[in-house]
């Protein structure tokens, strides 16, 4: 994916049929880092997937060894599941209710690793100052995007925008995915969202610093100005 930079700001420009076009921008080509999911969720996703891919290694390097025969051909030749074990669960009641146990823990553990994926870095609260005297001063995220949007969505040649902020409380960075209807160039929307949107993101968070993505789609079709 084509992206850019401007003072801190991404720019994706892409059509509605998945053509992308980059928006021109005054100090080059730069990355900024993908949006991803929550970061705790993110290191618990490479602890379960590393020690898993570990167990399987093992698992499957010990039946090669075992098959190929360096612990003696008696044992490369017997099945997995060879009398003495069938004979442990004939033996032992107790084996299946613990297996159903197991069972079950292992169930509730892969659902909370399901649900844990829906978790995002996205933040509700901002916090704009922090006095332990006299308290802290909050704003609602939401307040701080319908606002960012309804700007924008006011902009002729916009047809919708949307906005949500990720990162921390006190480090946030905003996210924007505008449509345009085509009457209008995708440089000039380009223009007053970081020269006018953004700003005001930025004054009404009395920060000089707001990393912001912005994504730009394009239609299928250019229309005409007739204005």
């Amino acid at each position: 994916m084509s992206q850019t930079r401007m003072d801190s700001t991404v720019t994706d420009t892409r059509s509605e049929d998945g053509g992308q076009q980059v928006a021109p921008t005054a100090r080059g080509p730069a990355r900024l880092a993908a949006e991803t999911r929550a970061p705790r969720t993110v290191r618990v996703n490479r602890t379960i997937l590393t020690v898993l891919g570990l167990l399987l290694v093992a698992a499957g390097a010990a039946g090669l060894a075992t098959a190929l025969g360096p612990f003696g051909r008696r044992l490369s030749d017997q099945p997995v599941l060879g009398p003495a074990v069938e004979d442990f669960v004939a033996a032992n009641r107790w084996f299946w209710p613990v297996v159903a146990i197991a069972a079950a823990l292992l169930a509730l553990l892969c659902l909370w690793w399901l649900l844990s994926q829906a978790r995002s870095n996205r933040v509700s609260q901002l916090r704009l100052a922090t006095d332990p005297p006299r308290g802290h001063t909050t704003l609602s995220a939401s307040a701080l995007t319908d606002a960012v949007t309804s700007e924008i969505e006011g902009y002729h040649g916009v047809t919708r925008a949307a906005a949500h902020l990720s990162g921390t409380s006190t480090a946030p960075r905003l996210s924007l995915t505008v449509a345009l209807d085509g009457r209008v160039g995708p440089a000039e929307i380009h223009r007053r969202i970081t020269v006018e949107a953004i700003p005001h993101a930025r004054q009404a968070l009395s920060t000089d610093h707001l990393p912001t993505r912005l994504e730009l789609q394009l239609p299928r079709t250019q229309h005409r100005d007739v204005r």
